[in-house]
């Protein structure tokens, strides 16, 4: 994707993937459309920092972003991964007020729509379509929390492996192997004996 995009495909891009979080058409305006600019971060670059502010609302048009902490002992913890068609934005109050505690960055090449937080959240806040989206942004994001919660909880990490690969086969295609092990919650060398085990069984 090239930096300059038509007005035409910021709009589809913005409308398709606000489109896939409530489920039906919407309209916008072009000012709306005019919020957004072109971002593009090279593999391993940084979209936001621990002890930043978080103010943007982003699109992700192409590419893979990873959201993490990073413990006292400087482990790593991946809590979520952002792929194409996503929105990236604040959505706890904590997040929005205060410095976040956490980092994202591109885990390849990745471009996005990006705009002011508060611009988007006041056009949101006086449209008709805006209050539904909040909502669906905020029930997506407690779908994962749960879902993430049962998978710790209840399943094996062979278990989480499959659920993940049966909900992300063309993803997991796409990241490192220490990733896909970091968010499940084992270390790499566990997810190595179980991938030469399903492939012996297969």
């Amino acid at each position: 994707m090239n930096k300059v995009l038509t007005t035409q495909s910021k709009n589809s891009a913005i409308a398709s993937c606000i489109q896939s979080y409530l489920k039906r058409d919407i309209h916008f305006s072009p000012e709306f459309t005019e919020l957004f600019k072109v971002k593009t971060y090279a593999k391993g670059a940084a979209y936001i920092r621990s002890d930043d502010l978080w103010d943007s609302f982003a699109v992700v048009v192409k590419g893979v972003f990873r959201l993490y902490y990073i413990d006292e002992q400087g482990k790593e913890h991946t809590k979520g991964i952002f792929c194409e068609n996503t929105l990236l934005a604040p959505c706890a109050p904590s997040a929005i007020a205060h410095p976040i505690n956490f980092n994202i960055d591109s885990f390849e090449k990745t471009e996005v729509l990006s705009a002011n937080y508060k611009q988007v959240r006041e056009y949101l806040e006086s449209s008709d379509w805006g209050a539904s989206l909040l909502i669906s942004m905020l029930e997506r994001l407690l779908d994962e929390k749960v879902e993430r919660e049962y998978i710790w909880l209840t399943l094996d990490a062979e278990s989480r492996y499959l659920r993940f690969l049966a909900k992300n086969s063309t993803l997991a295609k796409r990241l490192p192997l220490y990733i896909i092990a970091n968010y499940l919650g084992m270390s790499d060398v566990t997810l190595s004996r179980i991938r030469k085990k399903l492939n012996f069984l297969t």
